[in-house]
This record gives structure tokens, C-alpha cells and sequence, in this order.
């Protein structure tokens, strides 16, 4: 950027959003800070011809935000305004003695003393005029400023020449920019022109638009490095070239452009559109990330193993016979397509598997992209979906034992139970007892127990229960039984919160051990449930078998003894259902249905017994 002519750097656009950063800039400025050294804190912006550009465009968007407000001192943006440092001023004897002054009546050596001042009103003027302009920067930024989300594009947030690498590279969006950054290594050798020095400056932007805390998990792969992934050529012969553009990205053919001349879509790719369909379609974080693994690894299958000449194909180019092999391949993964080690996306050894699939992996993924299929042609992205005319059934697997459920027995929530209260007290310990006994008296899945406030619970004339957001972003109501209310009454006054009437509606029902009102994690929850189950069962007196099929039980687990629980003590399968959010209850059924099996094995054997 540092050769880029004067005039191009005129029109590039440092400045689309307004974010806190934009303020907190004019506001170091403000302070007397120079433009260079706050464009480069605050703005990413690394050299200083540059910095005078994109200041001018942070003070032009503000002051244009300020006159449509109505602010009558919108000048003051940007505005500099400088105080004369002086020397210390004396005191009003000193100033007397000095001047030989003492004969004079006070108010008219107070007359002489600010005559002999004079500048020092003017410093305190600027002064003053200063102070309206910081308050006038804060009274904006909390009209104006915008909080930079993982799933902003990149061309809000960073100037228009470097957006535009990262978006010929498949980086669309903040969340992208943050997965391909923190795969670590040499992320940014597909971004022309920018070395090392110029990646840690977007990635210092980075960290200043989005908080660590709020970052999405890692992405899977990165498309855009697909060239390199592979260590074994492809079975045509065809290195890295089989790509159809360096960022993974495949140009149009005539039929995909046709299409897109109809599309409700702004995508200009395939990458794109995938990306219109998982912000679109994905209701939590968890769904986006399996949504965008999915479909990555089928546009990777695009590119490696379709098409010809070894340009790869388009999703607008698969048919009947693609769907067919794409689903034979996804039951039978070569060799080439799973990770020898753990590496991170572009590393040696990495590949878009793991593993082969298990049976349900193969189907989960299946039914997602005959999903993706079915969103990109109502969009008119696609002129056709293919899927609809293959049989997409994949059929039972046969080693899925139906009678098995991932729950805890009766016998192993009591070794449980007992290697808990058999430990020193401590957070960790009291946290662990709540879970257990909350989670199998309730039934509430993990994202519901990490959502849900105290203030959720409230006692009706029906009894104590709680209002649950749970999957698909919906709401239903859960009755809490005494077991449940026990055990939160114990964990609430091992954290120093008291009652549940007399702790605060805010505090979260699960918390850190370091903080009574701080919410924890999914992957805190995951870590703490796993341990402390392992634990329990390593120490347990259970019989071998039971040790071996509990030992990788999750918190997910103690869902399931809740339904298995409910149905051994004869609660109806509607309730059930009804507790444990199931859209129908076929799923209850299908899951804990041994009630039809008993009435059916107890009707035959009156027959045949």
C-alpha cells in the first residue's frame, strides 16, 4: 500500500461503518494524539499517508451522522483544537510581591493578575470548547456506532483494497477472517501482496473489532487454501491447478450465470451462496458451524474429484449421477480425504475428514445438503435441485442396538452420587451435584441449562417451573419437581446467593467457580461433566461392561436417564414429550418408547405364552 498512487488512494474507502473504534480514534485525536499514531491503534491503518485519508473519512461519516441528528455544533468533529501549555501561573500574593503591588486594593490587583494573564482565558476556552467536543463524540457513538459481529462482511470493517484481497481469498466475513487467523501458521500466504508485517496489523484490527469472547469456534477447513491440502494427487493426475481460481472459488459457467441473472442472492459464487444459506437458515452458532463444514467438504469434493480438465465443477453443475457419487463417497471416504495428524486447515497432513462416517454422520450430512439444494433453488441460485430425484434414504444401520439409550443407571447414578459427595467441598464439587440432579429430574438439553437465568423459574399454582428456550428457538415451559428444587437451593447457597426467592432474577444457573454471577460455556460445561463422570466411574465398584459402555458418558447423557428414568417410573409418554421439547412424539417413542414394547411383548405372550 505504501506505492499505491495518490489518486487510487483518494477513492479507496478506509471508512463504511462506524464502529466504536471510528470514535474511540476522534476522541485520541481529540486528546492531541497524532492522526498516525491513532489511525494505526485504532484504525489498523499502518502508514500515514494513509492515516490522513482514513481520518478524513471517520470525521466526514461522523459529522454527516451528526447534521442528519440535527447537532448544531456537528463542526466541532474533527475539529483541532489547541491550548497553549504556558508556565505555572502564581498565586495571587506572589503575583503582588512580584509586582510590588502591595499598596493596591485587592479587587484591583485581581484586576491587573487576569489583565496580565489574558492568554490563559483563551486556554481555558479551548478548553471548554474541547469538552463539548468529547461529549458530542460520546452523545454520537451511542446513536451511531455499530458493533462489528462474526457475521459482518469484511468489506464494512477493513478499506477497499485489502477487503477486496481477503474476499478474492473466500474470506467473506469477520467470522472468517477470525477462523482463518486463528489456524495460526502462514494464514495469510494466499493474500497478494501482504507479509508478515501486514498481517499482524489486521490481525491487531481484528482483535480490536471483535472481542476474543465473541468469536466463533475455529472453521474446519478453509476453502480457500483447498490447493494445497493434499499430500496424494488427485486419481486424474491433477495437482492444486484442478482449482478454477486461486481462492477456491469457481467461475461461472452459463448455466450458473443464467441462474444467477435470476437469483434473489447477492453471490457472485458458490462460496457466497453457501454462506447466504447459513446465515440465513442457521438459527445458533453449533448449526452454522456443521452447516458450513458440510458444505465445504462437498465444494472441496467439487473441486477434486468433478469436472474436467481439472477445473473442478459448480453446484450449479451437479445432476443425478453427482448426488449418487457424492453420496457413495461420503459411505466410503478414500484414504486421501482424512487427517493422518491434527492439523490445522492448509497444514501437512490435514483433510476435510476424520474418520470414516458413521452411519447417522453420513445421513446428517446428506439431509443438509439436499437442505442447501432446496434453499439455493427457491432463491433462484439454482436452476434445478437434483436431489429431489435421487433416493436419498440411506436405510437403518444395522449395528444401532434400539433398546440402548446413553443413560445412567439407577446403580451408576448412585456410584456417581457418591464419589461426588465423597470429594473436599469446593465450587466445582457443588456445581457437579446441581447438574446431575437438576439435569435428571428436569430434562433440559445442554444450550438450555448454559441459557437459562434464575429469574426463568417462577412458582405458579401448578407448582414450581421454568420457561425454557430450547431448540429451533422455542420456548416451552418445563415443570421443576422437588429433586430439581433441592438441588438448586444447595448449589445456590454454596455460591453465596442465598434462597431462589432472595437470589438475584439475573444470576445464570450455572456459573463459573470463580464468579457466582458469571455464565460458563458449552465447552466448560462439556469438560467439567466428562471429567468429573470419568472420574466417577473409574472409582466405581459397577461391573466391567458398565464401566467400559459408560466411559465417554456427557452431560447429553443425563438427558437421556431423564427420559429413560421417567419411563421405567410409568410417566406417561405425552408428559415426557412435553418436558423434553420433542417436536412430535414419534421422537419420544422412537428414544425411550419401551412402554409399546412391554404392552406388545405382554399382548403376545397372552397368545403364544
Amino acid at each position: 500500500m505504501s506505492n499505491t498512487p495518490s489518486s487510487t488512494l483518494l477513492n479507496t474507502r478506509f471508512v463504511r461503518r462506524l464502529g466504536p473504534h471510528h470514535f474511540a480514534h476522534l476522541r485520541a485525536c481529540a486528546e492531541g494524539l497524532a492522526i498516525a499514531d491513532c489511525a494505526r491503534r485504532y484504525l489498523g491503518v499502518e502508514h500515514g499517508h494513509e492515516a490522513i485519508t482514513a481520518h478524513r473519512q471517520a470525521v466526514d461519516a461522523v459529522r454527516a451522522v451528526a447534521r442528519r441528528r440535527g447537532e448544531s455544533a456537528w463542526r466541532l468533529v474533527g475539529l483541532t483544537i489547541r491550548t497553549q501549555a504556558g508556565s505555572a501561573r502564581p498565586d495571587l500574593d506572589e503575583f503582588a510581591a512580584a509586582q510590588g503591588l502591595e499598596a493596591f486594593s485587592e479587587s484591583e490587583v485581581v484586576k491587573l493578575y487576569a489583565e496580565a494573564f489574558a492568554a490563559d482565558r483563551k486556554t481555558a476556552r479551548s478548553q471548554r470548547l474541547r469538552e463539548r467536543q468529547l461529549a458530542l463524540l460520546r452523545r454520537l457513538e451511542g446513536l451511531a456506532a455499530e458493533t462489528p459481529q462474526p457475521g459482518d462482511l469484511v468489506a464494512g470493517w477493513f478499506d477497499g483494497v485489502l477487503a477486496a484481497k481477503l474476499v478474492t481469498a473466500g474470506i467473506l466475513t469477520l467470522g472468517d477472517l477470525n477462523a482463518r487467523v486463528s489456524a495460526g501458521g502462514r494464514w495469510f500466504a494466499s493474500l497478494p501482496a501482504v507479509g508478515v508485517a501486514k498481517a499482524r496489523g489486521i490481525e491487531r484490527h481484528l482483535a480490536t473489532l471483535l472481542p476474543r469472547d465473541v468469536q466463533p469456534p475455529r472453521l474446519l477447513f478453509a476453502l480457500s487454501r483447498a490447493p494445497a491440502l493434499f499430500d496424494a494427487p488427485s486419481p486424474s493426475g491433477a495437482s492444486g491447478a484442478r482449482a478454477a481460481s486461486p481462492s477456491g472459488e469457481r467461475v461461472l459457467d452459463d448455466r450458473s450465470q443464467a441462474a444467477l441473472a435470476r437469483s434473489l442472492l447477492d453471490a457472485g459464487s458458490d462460496l457466497e451462496a453457501v454462506q447466504r444459506w447459513i446465515q440465513a437458515r442457521a438459527g445458533s452458532l453449533a448449526t452454522a458451524t456443521l452447516y458450513r463444514r458440510e458444505a465445504h467438504r462437498l465444494l472441496l469434493w467439487l473441486q477434486y474429484e468433478r469436472g474436467e480438465n481439472g477445473r473442478g465443477a459448480t453446484l450449479a453443475q451437479m445432476g443425478v449421477a453427482e448426488c449418487s457419487a457424492f453420496m457413495a463417497f461420503l459411505q466410503h471416504i478414500p484414504p486421501r480425504w482424512i487427517s493422518r495428524v491434527r492439523a490445522a486447515p492448509g497444514q501437512p497432513g490435514w483433510a476435510p475428514f476424520r474418520g470414516q462416517l458413521s452411519h447417522r454422520s453420513c445421513r446428517q450430512s446428506i439431509t443438509i445438503i439436499a437442505s442447501l439444494f432446496a434453499w439455493l433453488q427457491s432463491a433462484r441460485y439454482l436452476a434445478a435441485n437434483p436431489w429431489v430425484l435421487v433416493n436419498q434414504a440411506t436405510g437403518d444401520d444395522p449395528g444401532h442396538k434400539m433398546l440402548d439409550t446413553k443413560a445412567l443407571s439407577e446403580a451408576a447414578m448412585a456410584e456417581v452420587l457418591r464419589f461426588i459427595d465423597a470429594q473436599a467441598p469446593s465450587p466445582s464439587r457443588a456445581r457437579m451435584r446441581f447438574i446431575v440432579r437438576f439435569v435428571e429430574a428436569v430434562g433440559l438439553r445442554s444450550a438450555e441449562l448454559l441459557s437459562a437465568r434464575l429469574g426463568d423459574l417462577r412458582m405458579e399454582p401448578e407448582g414450581w417451573v421454568m420457561q425454557v428456550h430450547g431448540k429451533g428457538a422455542k420456548n416451552r415451559i418445563a415443570a421443576v419437581p422437588g429433586q430439581a428444587l433441592h438441588a438448586l437451593e444447595d448449589y445456590l447457597l454454596a455460591r453465596g446467593l442465598g434462597s431462589i426467592q432472595a437470589a438475584a432474577p439475573s444470576a445464570p444457573l450455572l456459573a463459573a467457580t470463580q464468579d457466582a454471577m458469571a455464565p460458563i460455556g458449552y465447552q466448560a460445561l462439556y469438560e467439567h461433566v466428562r471429567g468429573w463422570l470419568a472420574k466417577a466411574v473409574r472409582a466405581s465398584s459397577l461391573p466391567a461392561n458398565e464401566r467400559d459402555r459408560l466411559a465417554g458418558a456427557t452431560t447429553h447423557w443425563l438427558r437421556h436417564t431423564f427420559g429413560t428414568r421417567a419411563i421405567a417410573r410409568q410417566v406417561p409418554l405425552d408428559v415426557i414429550q412435553a418436558q423434553m421439547g420433542h417436536a412430535s412424539i414419534q421422537t419420544t417413542t422412537a428414544i425411550y418408547g419401551r412402554a409399546p414394547i412391554r404392552r406388545r411383548v405382554d399382548e403376545l405372550g397372552k397368545a403364544f405364552g
